[in-house]
C-alpha cells in the first residue's frame, strides 16, 4: 500500500513538471506571446482573465491610455471560452490569448471589433496581437516573463512598474454584491494588526449616522501628520472612527489603561478658562486632534465617555444627543438592519474602513499583503428609506420625465431631458445624481433597455443623428453614441437574434439601420424612398428576419434584414398606433366612429369597438367612449372600463399588481391626476395636483406606484402603496 501511494505521488510530480514545462515552453515558443511583446517601456500591463466579471467595475481605467480599451469593452465574445486580455499602459498594444488556437471565423470577428485606421494584426496558435505603431523594446534584457505567475483565480492582474524600477502586482477578485477584493504583493507600507473595528466602536456610535471611516493606530500615524505628533496619539489603543450625525463630524477614539484622554486633555490645556465642566460633559479648547477634527483650528471640543470609548464633538447639543442616543439605547449595535446596511460585504478586520452614500472600501495588511475590498462602480449606494412624497427644483426646461429602476441606488430614478439636449438623472429621494448635456435636442421618449439581461438598466435615447445608450452612472455604454450621416426619423426598436441584443431604427432617406448591443452598425437597407416613421419593428418570418416599417407616404414595407433582397412593399395604411404582438405588427385606426384594427398579414380589418383612440402602449389600447376610459389588451380582451367626469385627458395609464388593476387618468382642463380602482370612484389622497401629463411607474417588488408630474418649474413625484 505504501509503495502504491509513493509511486502514485512521485507520478503526480512527474506531470506536473512536466506540464508546467510544456506551458512555459509553449509560451517561450510563440514569438508573439505577452514576456516576449510587454516590457519597461509599457509602465504597466492589465490583464482581464473574465472579461464578463469587469461589467460592474471599470478595471480598463487603469490602462485608459491605450487606444485599444473602448473597443475591447464593446467586442463581441460569445463563444469565445477561456479569454484572457493583455493591454498595455502606455503603448497601443493590445494582446488577446485563447486556451485554443484561434479560428479563421474568430479572427475575422475580432478583426471587425477594431476599425481604427492604423491596426495592424498578427495571429500565432492561441494569440493575436493587436498594435498600432510604437516605440520598441530595446532589447531582450528588457521582456517580462512574469505573466505565468499571476493568478488565474483573479478576475485581473495589473503590473506595475513603481519609481525603484520594481514591478508590483495586484490580483483582483470579484466577491459577492459588487464587491472586489484587490490583493498588492508588493504593499509599499506594512502597520499594525487589523481591527475588528465592528465589534470595538457598534455599541457607541449612533443608528442615524450616515458616513463612517475607522483607522487603526499605526495607519494613521503614517497617513495623519496632525494626529502622529498630536495629543490623541498618548491614548488611542487600536484606533479611533469619524463619522457624520445629524450633519456634523464626530469623532470617536478607545484608549489605553490610565490614559483617559479627558485627564490627558485636562493636563496639558494651556490655560485654565479653556476648560468647562458639564455635567457628563467635559469641553476644552486648543488642540487639534486629527487634521480635519476640529474643523476650527483648535477650536472649542466637546467629549463624552460611554464605555470604555471618548466621542468628541464641536457643538455641546451634538455631544447631548449622541449621549442621549446611546441611553435609550438607539445605536448600531442594537439596529441589526443598519449594521448590516453599513458593514455588509466588508471584511471584519481592517487597518482602515470607510463608508459613505456612494461607497464601500476596506485596507487589511496581512504577511506583507495589502487586501483592499471596495464596491464598485462607485455609484452603488447605501439603502435609504424612500420620502412618499418629493419636489426638485429644475434648471432645465423639461421635455421628457423616464422612471427607471435603480439597481445601484435600491429603489426607483428617475431620467429627466430638456428642451436643449441637458440631461438628468434625480434620485429615488429627490437628489441630483449626475447631468450631462448630449450636445443635440433630445427627439421623442428615452426608452429603459436591460442590455445584458441582467436587471441592471440603461437609458436609451436618440437626437436628429445619434442613438445613446447611457448606464445608471451616466457613462456611455460600449461603442455608443452610434451617429448616423441620415436624420433620424423613427423611434428605436430592440430585439434578440440568435441570442444578442438589437437595436433597429429609421431615417430620412427611407433607410433602416441595425445595430449590435455595442452601438456598432450591422447592416442598412432601403426601405422605399420617403422617410420613415413610427417605429420599425423585427420580425421572425419563415425563419428568415424581417423588418416591418411604415413611411410618411402611409406606405408599409416588409424588408429583409440579413438577406441582400428588396423591401417587399405591402399595401397603404392610415393607421397612426402599431403595436408588435405575438410575432406581427398590428394597426389601430378610426372610422366613422368606431376603432378597428388590422395585421400586417390580415386582408381584412376588423373592428375592435366604437370609441376613439386615446393612447397605446406594448400591453394595452386605451379608447375613450363618451364619458368613459375603455381599455383592451392586444389580444382584443376588454380589461378595464372606467366612468370619469371630465371630457379633456392627457395621460392614460394601466398598472397591474397580483390581485387588482388601476387606471390613471389626468384631467388636462383642471390639471388633475386620479388614481380609479377597478369600479371605484378615486382613491384615497386622489386626485394629486399636476401639470400637462402623469409618468408613473409601478415597482412590483413592493406594489408601490410612483407618479411623477411637472409643477412650478418642479419635478413632483407621489408615492402611493397599491
Amino acid at each position: 500500500m505504501k509503495r502504491l501511494l509513493l509511486f502514485i505521488i512521485v507520478a503526480g510530480a512527474i506531470a506536473w513538471t512536466t506540464y508546467s514545462g510544456y506551458e512555459l515552453f509553449f509560451y517561450k515558443g510563440n514569438p508573439i506571446a505577452p514576456e516576449r511583446i510587454f516590457c519597461e517601456k509599457d509602465g504597466s500591463v492589465l490583464l482581464v482573465n473574465r472579461i464578463q466579471e469587469t461589467k460592474s467595475v471599470d478595471y480598463f481605467s487603469a490602462v485608459k491610455k491605450n487606444p485599444f480599451v473602448e473597443p475591447v469593452k464593446s467586442m463581441e465574445i460569445q463563444g469565445l471560452t477561456g479569454l484572457r486580455i493583455y493591454l498595455s499602459g502606455e503603448r497601443p498594444i493590445l494582446i488577446l490569448e485563447k486556451e485554443t488556437n484561434w479560428k479563421e471565423n474568430e479572427f475575422k470577428q475580432i478583426e471587425s471589433s477594431f476599425k481604427e485606421q492604423g491596426t495592424s494584426f498578427q495571429k500565432k496558435g492561441n494569440i493575436i496581437l493587436i498594435s498600432k505603431v510604437h516605440e520598441a523594446c530595446n532589447s531582450e534584457n528588457e521582456k517580462l516573463d512574469f505573466f505565468i505567475e499571476g493568478d488565474k483565480k483573479a478576475s485581473a492582474n495589473f503590473w506595475n512598474l513603481n519609481k525603484h524600477g520594481f514591478w508590483e502586482r495586484t490580483d483582483v477578485y470579484a466577491l459577492d454584491k459588487g464587491f472586489f477584493e484587490y490583493r498588492s504583493s508588493t504593499p509599499n507600507n506594512t502597520y499594525g494588526k487589523p481591527v475588528n473595528d465592528l465589534t470595538e466602536f457598534v455599541s457607541v456610535l449612533p443608528e442615524s449616522i450616515s458616513n463612517y471611516t475607522f483607522m487603526e493606530r499605526f495607519y494613521a500615524q503614517d497617513k495623519d501628520s496632525v494626529f502622529a505628533q498630536g495629543e490623541m496619539s498618548h491614548w488611542v489603543d487600536l484606533g479611533y472612527v469619524t463619522a457624520t450625525y445629524q450633519d456634523e463630524i464626530i469623532l470617536i477614539s478607545d484608549y489605553r489603561s490610565q490614559q483617559n484622554p479627558g485627564l490627558i486633555l485636562l493636563e496639558k490645556s494651556p490655560v485654565e478658562d479653556s476648560v468647562l465642566l458639564m455635567d457628563d460633559i467635559r469641553s476644552f479648547s486648543g488642540f487639534q486632534l486629527t487634521t480635519d477634527f476640529p474643523k476650527r483650528r483648535k477650536g472649542r471640543i466637546f467629549i463624552v465617555e460611554l464605555e470604555d470609548k471618548v466621542v468628541f464633538t464641536e457643538k455641546e447639543s451634538i455631544a447631548r444627543q449622541v449621549l442621549v442616543d446611546y441611553q435609550l439605547g438607539r445605536t448600531l449595535a442594537l439596529n441589526p438592519n443598519k449594521k448590516e446596511q453599513f458593514f455588509g460585504g466588508l471584511p471584519s478586520q481592517v487597518n482602515m474602513r470607510s463608508i459613505s452614500k456612494s461607497q464601500k472600501t476596506s485596507l487589511t495588511w496581512k504577511k506583507n499583503l495589502l487586501f483592499e475590498v471596495s464596491t464598485k462602480p462607485p455609484g452603488e449606494r447605501i439603502t435609504e428609506e424612500e420620502k412618499t412624497t418629493w419636489s426638485k427644483g429644475l434648471a432645465l426646461d423639461l421635455k421628457t420625465v423616464t422612471p427607471i429602476p435603480d439597481h445601484l441606488r435600491a429603489g426607483v430614478s428617475v431620467f429627466l431631458s430638456g428642451d436643449d439636449g441637458s440631461y438628468e438623472l434625480i434620485g429615488p429621494n429627490g437628489n441630483l445624481i449626475w447631468k450631462g448635456n448630449s450636445d443635440q435636442k433630445i427627439i421623442g421618449e428615452p426608452t429603459v433597455i436591460d442590455i445584458f439581461e441582467n436587471d441592471k438598466h440603461q437609458v436609451l435615447y436618440r437626437t436628429e443623428k445619434n442613438v445613446n445608450l447611457l448606464d445608471l452612472n451616466g457613462n456611455t455604454v460600449g461603442g455608443f453614441p452610434y451617429k448616423s450621416e441620415e436624420r433620424i426619423t423613427t423611434g428605436i426598436s430592440e430585439f434578440v437574434w440568435n441570442g444578442t441584443k438589437r437595436f433597429l431604427f429609421g431615417n430620412e432617406k427611407g433607410e433602416v439601420t441595425m445595430l449590435n448591443s455595442s452601438g456598432q452598425e450591422l447592416t442598412i437597407i432601403q426601405a422605399g424612398r420617403h422617410p420613415l416613421r413610427g417605429i420599425p419593428y423585427a420580425l421572425n418570418v419563415n425563419g428568415n428576419l424581417r423588418v416591418w416599417v411604415v413611411n410618411e407616404e402611409n406606405e408599409q414595407y416588409l424588408g429583409y434584414l440579413e438577406n441582400p433582397a428588396k423591401a417587399e412593399i405591402l399595401e397603404k395604411t392610415t393607421a397612426n398606433h402599431f403595436i408588435k404582438t405575438n410575432g406581427t405588427v398590428k394597426a389601430y385606426f378610426e372610422q366613422e366612429g368606431n376603432v378597428y384594427f388590422k395585421a400586417v398579414n390580415d386582408s381584412e380589418a376588423t373592428l375592435l369597438s366604437r370609441g376613439s383612440i386615446l393612447s397605446s402602449d406594448d400591453n394595452h389600447i386605451f379608447l375613450k367612449q363618451e364619458n368613459k376610459v375603455v381599455v383592451f389588451d392586444h389580444g382584443n380582451n376588454l380589461v378595464f372600463t372606467q366612468e370619469v367626469p371630465f371630457n379633456e385627458i392627457s395621460t392614460v395609464d394601466l398598472v397591474s399588481t397580483e390581485k387588482n388593476q388601476f387606471l390613471v387618468v389626468m384631467d388636462y382642463l383642471q390639471n388633475k391626476i386620479h388614481l380609479y380602482g377597478s369600479g371605484q370612484n378615486d382613491l384615497p389622497d386622489f386626485p394629486k395636483e399636476g401639470r400637462d401629463k402623469a409618468y408613473t411607474y409601478l415597482n412590483k417588488d413592493n406594489n408601490v406606484l410612483y407618479i411623477y408630474t411637472y409643477l412650478s418649474k418642479s419635478l413632483i413625484c407621489f408615492k402611493t402603496e397599491l
